[in-house]
């Protein structure tokens, strides 16, 4: 079998359907593994690559999170609105990543990195931005992740939100981003992007195939053994 970044890179452009590759939603339980509080650890670039690396030995899935949308680019404009290279360069999104960064540099081909971005309807309402600039935004996020490694994005809106043309015309420019890098933009809910198949942590799988993740995000107090049998049963162990 191939290693799994090969099989997400063929999977990301379309030349491998019947690939799975297994990632659960789980960013927050690294904390807990490195015994670190949540705000100190997703700041510190050491402290996320070494937790992430070491929950990745815990579950044994094809992949890890190394950002997960909420307010991080938020937190990372430091109340200065909506400036796309102080966010890149800020925690927590500098650091999130520089943890992707040694994260490839260490694992390589054996290990598949997913990066949950805030999408451009939800960061345009957050700032008070107009939905184009905020469409240029989540593009230069997505090289960012990618240039760093990132091999999956994930798009999170608020739910409800409309896909009006203008976020249509800037998720297709951020999608021709990730698939220079051979990389695959998703969403977590959307009509016009690509899903995941999301399956519940009570009821793994071996049914679907492509990016296969938790039907939600997996809490910090989640049950590691819960969620490692997961990844087997899903895998088809």
């Amino acid at each position: 079998m191939r290693p799994p970044r090969k099989r997400a890179q063929a999977i990301a452009l379309g030349r491998a359907r019947d690939h799975r590759v297994i990632v659960p939603l789980a960013f927050e339980l690294a904390a807990r593994i490195a015994a670190r509080p949540l705000q100190e650890f997703r700041n510190d670039p050491t402290q996320l690559a070494n937790g992430l690396g070491e929950l990745q030995r815990a579950i044994a899935a094809d992949g890890i999170v190394v950002a997960l949308a909420g307010d991080m680019e938020l937190t990372a404009s430091g109340g200065q609105g909506l400036d796309t290279s102080a966010i890149i360069n800020s925690n927590p999104v500098a650091a999130s990543l520089e943890a992707c960064t040694r994260l490839r540099q260490s694992y390589g081909d054996e290990i598949v990195l997913l990066a949950g971005l805030t999408g451009p309807a939800t960061l345009a309402r957050q700032f008070g931005a107009e939905l184009g600039a905020a469409c240029d935004c989540f593009g230069e996020l997505v090289k960012a992740f990618c240039s760093a490694g990132v091999d999956v994005v994930m798009l999170f809106e608020e739910p409800g939100f409309t896909e009006e043309d203008i976020w249509k015309s800037g998720i297709r420019t951020a999608d021709n981003i990730a698939r220079f890098h051979q990389a695959c933009l998703l969403a977590w809910r959307s009509d016009s992007v690509p899903e995941p198949v999301k399956l519940a942590l009570d009821a793994p799988s071996v049914d679907g195939s492509g990016f296969i993740t938790t039907d939600a995000v997996v809490a910090q107090d989640a049950d590691i053994e819960l969620l490692r049998a997961w990844v087997a049963r899903t895998r088809g162990a």
